[in-house]
């Protein structure tokens, strides 16, 4: 929605505009589907990070490779678009949809000409903006566990969730140089397998139990829509953020929806309609809440930088609307207890008294995470015991130096490094390491055998 001011936006017309011209165009209604292809819908999120207030990464395109070294690459993407990761933390946004080959598929290519690291004053000013250095000229290959499948006339949904945190590499030089080495989950969703969205865009095909969600330049239904599901379980609110039912809901109507996104729909979880006016005032506020939530139903928040609506470090009095509700990152539902002083929220609701002179929001939803980030710890592999799914790691990692127990029968392990010239992210397991590997270790637990989440492996 192009008036709406959220930091969102960008990321659905990222693709969509651009690759609206890939999809078939063989039937008159520009909805046309053939044996020959699928569509491919990709989610982008990211987990958060206290080094940096913005890690603005520069995507040139996405592809898809095969195993087959003479299939062309199916080119997803092809647009220079910079995008700030540390925006996305607590829902996955809708990168794209488009129609692609079918076939099975192997690797996930990424183009990324710049990665920006920025610090920030409590004004939103640069303090330090540092380039960090891209290895293999950017050309990233993500190597998921297996192959995955585009079927005939059938939606396959791909989640990317890039961690900040883990992908910024210090290197000890006397000069504090960065390093690039992207950690990037992929994610295939099945038809159960839910995550939480939030995008906006124009209502086509509106019918009793569902509607078509499409770029507001669309004006049919076309390859980059998707469905969006209205339920029992779905709260509607108008421009006011007002609880309404759902049959005030009308073809081109503008609409920020919270969802659910498995591989074929969008469940809704809430639909909040814009303004018929040119000037938005519902937007997304970003920030860390500054009290619990009071007996009058409202809390304090401090804005941070992940949004354009208001200066960083701005004070805004949230007041939980009726109807409204508060999800964590999952999307299931929290009591207003669980939002407490240092909570990470996302708000999206309506400026009071309009956006130029803010003092309050009110909210038609909010999203709450209260987690906190894995100790990290750097090693080399002393012992592999494949039966325990345990590692011994030596460590020598600043105030601490020795053998560390690890338990791996839980982790997300990436080995990462340089093939064919590109930069390689490769989900394996236990039976891929190897004695003498360099390893990054990250972990919830501080003692005993420590139960990793996330283990990265380099080979020396």
């Amino acid at each position: 929605m192009n008036n709406l001011k959220l930091v969102k936006t960008f990321f659905i017309l990222l693709v969509l505009t651009v690759l609206s011209s890939c999809g078939s165009s063989d039937s008159s209604n520009g909805n046309a589907s053939s044996s020959n292809t699928g569509r491919v819908s990709l989610l982008l999120t990211d987990g958060p990070t206290d080094d940096f207030d913005q890690i603005n990464i520069t995507l040139e395109s996405i592809s898809f490779l095969s195993d087959d070294d003479e299939a062309p690459e199916v080119v997803l993407f092809e647009e220079t678009r910079v995008i700030n990761l540390l925006a996305l933390q607590n829902y996955s946004d809708w990168l794209s949809t488009t129609t692609v080959p079918v076939g099975t598929y192997s690797k996930i290519r990424l183009n990324v000409s710049q990665v920006e690291l920025v610090k920030l004053d409590d004004e939103g000013n640069v303090l330090e903006s540092n380039i960090a250095k891209l290895p293999a000229n950017g050309k990233i290959d993500l190597n998921p566990k297996g192959t995955f499948d585009v079927v005939s006339d059938s939606n396959l949904m791909i989640e990317l969730d890039m961690d900040a945190n883990k992908s910024i590499k210090v290197v000890v030089t006397g000069n504090g140089k960065y390093i690039f080495r992207p950690v990037i989950f992929v994610n295939i969703l099945g038809k159960e397998e839910l995550k939480l969205v939030l995008l906006d865009g124009k209502i086509l095909a509106k019918s009793e139990n569902e509607f078509q969600l499409c770029n507001t330049e669309v004006v049919q239904v076309d390859d980059s829509c998707m469905v969006v599901v209205i339920s029992d379980d779905t709260v509607v609110q108008d421009a006011s953020i007002d609880v309404v039912d759902s049959t005030t809901l009308e073809d081109n109507a503008l609409v920020t929806v919270l969802g659910k996104a498995g591989s074929e729909k969008i469940n809704a979880l809430h639909i909040v309609i814009a303004a018929d006016a040119e000037v938005q005032n519902q937007a997304l506020f970003t920030g860390i809440a500054t009290s619990d939530v009071g007996i009058d139903n409202s809390f304090g928040i401090e804005t941070d930088d992940d949004n354009d609506v208001v200066p960083p470090g701005s004070a805004l009095s949230v007041s939980i609307a009726a109807g409204a509700r508060i999800f964590d990152k999952f999307g299931a539902v929290i009591t207003n207890d669980k939002i407490v002083n240092g909570s990470d929220v996302d708000v999206f609701g309506l400026a009071v008294p309009d956006l130029v002179t803010i003092d309050a929001v009110k909210a038609a939803f909010v999203i709450a995470d209260n987690e906190v980030d894995s100790e990290k710890r750097s090693g080399v592999i002393a012992a592999i015991d494949g039966v325990e799914a345990e590692l011994t790691i030596t460590v020598v990692d600043g105030a601490f130096s020795g053998d560390v127990c690890v338990n791996i029968s839980e982790a997300d392990m990436f080995l990462l490094g340089i093939v064919d010239g590109s930069v390689s992210s490769q989900e394996i397991t236990i039976n891929d390491l190897q004695l003498g590997f360099s390893v990054d270790i990250y972990s919830d637990d501080d003692q005993g055998c420590l139960s990793a989440d996330v283990v990265l492996v380099s080979e020396n």
